[in-house]
């Protein structure tokens, strides 16, 4: 198992109750997926670098997980599709 860090940016549209069930699903697809989830930190609504969607904030999430590699794809697929994630990175942590 790698231990990798997904970071993603929640549409500042929804509300805080919306945002609760974002994170969810998005924890719910990497599950699916096989992952460990190990910290979850909302780092809270904050200011974009450049507007996304005529949209100059975000609610910022960072999760740490372990999973294996080959999955990644099908994660990266199903967050593509997910109209709530306006961005996301995953990186592999040493």
């Amino acid at each position: 198992m790698t231990k990798y860090e997904i970071m993603y940016i929640i549409n500042p549209t929804i509300l805080e109750e919306g945002r609760d069930a974002v994170i969810a699903k998005v924890e719910s697809i990497l599950t699916e997926a096989g992952a460990t989830l190990t910290k979850t930190e909302r780092w809270g609504e904050r200011k974009l670098a450049y507007p996304i969607d005529k949209k100059k904030t975000g609610f910022y999430v960072l999760t740490n997980l372990e999973m294996d590699g080959t999955r990644l794809v099908e994660v990266e697929r199903k967050l593509n599709i997910t109209e709530e994630v306006m961005r996301y990175i995953i990186v592999k942590q040493d």
